[in-house]
């Protein structure tokens, strides 16, 4: 199966602050604030939607095509990526701007302060004329899955328009976009969607834009898949209300990345046609290698090691 995964491709450069926000913040001056903090550490680390859930893919052993735009600084982590599986033939590069770029202060609360800069993601991939040939191209072929990630607005809504019309099935995961999607483009994305997957806050954004509730909703899509973080996950389909477990972490590090390791599990477990019990458990040990390690792609393991752990945390096997 062909599985076209959209959304952006980023550079996180992560910064520690030693000590906490809160201390340095006048809450009568958040009118006016003008602070400056010291960081212990700045690392650069392999970021955005499509990237983390390619790359995760890419160790389940598939080789996900990325559809997404990217800068003039692309040059390692495209190595990265390739060295991974993951296609690149549909990828626009801006050959005049750089990845998206997220700073990312953390101090010793794990409270985060966040500037994003879009970047090359300013401009959709779509019009590029050789990158939306080549995605028509793929469109067409007999077994494809898609992921509409949060990226681009425009490639978003543009490639739910082609998936509904070819009668590609996609997943639809708005993440992060959803503050800028409107309650129009939300539902043109779900028109087409089979899947609709979202947290639990997500969820709440989704019903209040569309002044819907979660029962209308879930009845429009084959499933609606809720996750719950440390709570696992709700999948809605056919009537049913079903409820799976995490798989229990060495230790928590960083929680970045796991939905985005998640849905590379809900991927591998479609591809294969297992049923959604082992499909939800598949995802759930992918989140747990994410968040064991500090970065969105600081984790691995070889599909030995990852039957193995499967075995040992849910008592079953299974064959990747």
């Amino acid at each position: 199966m062909t599985t076209l995964i959209s959304g952006s491709i980023a550079y996180d450069k992560i910064m520690d602050f030693p000590g906490k926000f809160s201390d340095h913040i006048l809450p009568d001056r958040i009118h006016n604030i003008n602070v400056s903090f010291g960081i212990t550490n700045l690392e650069q680390k392999h970021g955005g939607t499509a990237g983390n859930v390619v790359y995760n893919l890419g160790l389940l052993g598939e080789k996900p095509y990325v559809i997404s735009q990217v800068g003039n600084d692309f040059a390692e982590y495209k190595t990265w990526l390739r060295k991974h599986g993951v296609q690149l033939s549909l990828v626009h590069t801006v050959k005049n701007n750089t990845c998206p770029t997220a700073h990312i202060i953390t101090d010793e609360d794990n409270n985060q302060i966040t500037g994003f800069h879009f970047g090359a993601m300013e401009q959709p991939a779509v019009k590029n004329r050789a990158v939306l040939r080549s995605i028509k191209k793929k469109v067409t072929e007999k077994s494809v899955l898609g992921l509409l990630a949060a990226g681009n607005t425009d490639d978003m809504m543009a490639l739910a328009e082609l998936y509904k019309k070819n009668d590609v099935p996609y997943i639809f995961d708005p993440g992060q976009q959803l503050t800028w999607l409107t309650s129009a483009q939300i539902r043109k994305a779900l028109a087409g969607a089979s899947i609709l997957i979202v947290n639990d806050y997500e969820l709440a954004m989704v019903i209040k834009k569309l002044g819907t509730t979660r029962k209308k909703l879930h009845t429009k899509l084959d499933k609606l898949i809720v996750t719950l973080g440390a709570k696992g996950s709700t999948w809605y389909t056919e009537g049913k209300l079903l409820k799976y477990p995490v798989a229990k972490p060495k230790k928590v590090v960083d929680p970045t990345g796991a939905g985005d390791a998640y849905r590379a599990g809900l991927i591998k477990g479609i591809v294969e046609g297992w049923d959604d019990a082992v499909t939800a458990r598949v995802a759930a040990l992918c989140a747990t290698y994410a968040i064991e390690q500090y970065g969105t792609q600081e984790h691995s393991f070889t599909k030995r090691q990852f039957t193995n752990r499967y075995l040992k945390t849910f008592n079953k096997k299974i064959q990747l």
